[in-house]
């Protein structure tokens, strides 16, 4: 989040702080505090009252339009998703359109379900200071899709600016064993970067036509699915429970699979990210699948599956980058870079990572089927 941003939340946030204790005093000490409370005293009942009628008396009013608007966007949403594989620019902005409407009803229907019941004549001040506390994460809800909001809205800004553009970029797409890279013609456009709405859009068709079939969104989901990553990433949460909200957003992970915390996997295209059985992955690990390169006349965009194999362990602060695969039974030594394809039974590490050591195949074996073993039958495996 840019430093703006938080400083207009947090200016907000002191406001809405001072609103409330202002309420407090009025509403508990304004008979004691004399004639000179009197002004702000008639100012907090207009206020209240103004209050009352647009979140309590109107609530109902809200929802009923809140609805209907949402279902007019869904309908407009599903023309914009179908045309978007013959008309990407077209289909694009009527689709974020679509979702930056979402995301103000969500944020609206936020707003009015807390202060809906906190402008309830009915409820003490007491009651209602219970209800903002307990109310507190939806707060950080609010921030979230805030920031989503405003990013959603900037990328749906550069591609309105940036829409007769996309038709002029050229392309090619070069095979590197596992990995491809997108290099991307701009002479023909007045794009300067590869960081651009319209190469965005681009990716997603070529990866559509790859065959990706979630590509018409890719971009788009990707915002709406970082909810998921920081709380996957950030939360210490049971590594079964995690690995299921991993696999909601596209990673295929296989038993008995552990990703530490901290742990960050790539936003755009996490569908390429394969965990088999027994995994491990340290903390504040990083599997990229994709990155885009703006280097002299080069502008492209690479990417490829990461597929970790069964027994590996990955040591914490570890980056992979795409196409790589680490074998059956390898280990990865803490704070490596991995750029190259680590060999099955091997022992890994360094900036960029180099074998250190073979690993004895049928020792290591043993010990982790040992360690399976006591998993599932729960006390010590016979001789």
């Amino acid at each position: 989040m840019g430093k703006k941003k938080r400083i207009a939340i947090y200016v907000v946030l002191t406001i809405a702080v001072l609103f409330l204790l202002l309420l407090i005093i009025d509403n508990q000490f304004h008979e004691n505090l004399g004639s000179w409370w009197t002004g702000i005293h008639n100012f907090m009942v207009v206020i209240g009252d103004v209050f009352q009628f647009i979140f309590y008396d109107q609530i109902e009013t809200f929802f009923f339009w809140n609805l209907i608007i949402m279902f007019f966007f869904t309908a407009i949403y599903i023309i914009g998703y179908n045309i978007t594989k013959k008309r990407r620019v077209g289909g694009s902005i009527t689709t974020i359109f679509c979702a930056m409407v979402f995301l103000v009803q969500l944020e609206l229907t936020i707003i009015w379900g807390i202060f809906g019941l906190l402008a309830n004549p009915g409820w003490v001040i007491q009651w209602k200071l219970i209800l903002l506390i307990v109310s507190f994460p939806l707060l950080l809800v609010f921030i979230f899709f805030l920031n989503t909001l405003s990013d959603v809205a900037s990328f749906w800004l550069d591609i309105v600016k940036e829409r007769h553009e996309y038709s002029r970029i050229r392309y090619h797409i070069d095979i590197d064993n596992k990995t491809k890279t997108i290099h991307f013609d701009t002479d023909a456009t007045r794009l300067n970067t590869v960081w651009s709405a319209a190469i965005y859009l681009l990716v997603e068709e070529i990866l559509r036509k790859e065959g990706d079939s979630d590509a018409i969104s890719r971009f788009i989901r990707s915002a709406f699915t970082n909810l998921i990553f920081e709380i996957a990433t950030h939360f210490n949460i049971w590594h079964k429970f995690k690995n299921m909200l991993f696999r909601f957003v596209g990673l295929k992970i296989g038993q008995d699979v552990l990703i530490s915390q901290y742990t960050r996997v790539d936003g755009l295209l996490p569908n390429l990210i394969y965990l088999e059985d027994h995994t491990a992955i340290g903390v504040s690990s990083n599997l990229i699948t994709h990155t885009f390169i703006d280097r002299g006349n080069v502008r492209a965009f690479l990417y490829g599956p990461i597929r970790v194999c069964k027994f590996a362990r990955v040591g914490a602060n570890v980056t992979i980058t795409p196409g790589i695969t680490i074998g059956e039974g390898a280990v990865v030594a803490a704070g490596s870079l991995v750029n190259k394809d680590v060999p099955p039974y091997t022992l890994v590490g360094g900036v960029p990572a180099k074998v250190i050591k073979k690993i004895d195949p049928e020792t290591y074996s043993a010990r982790i089927e040992k360690d399976i073993w006591l998993q599932t039958n729960n006390h010590t495996p016979p001789e």
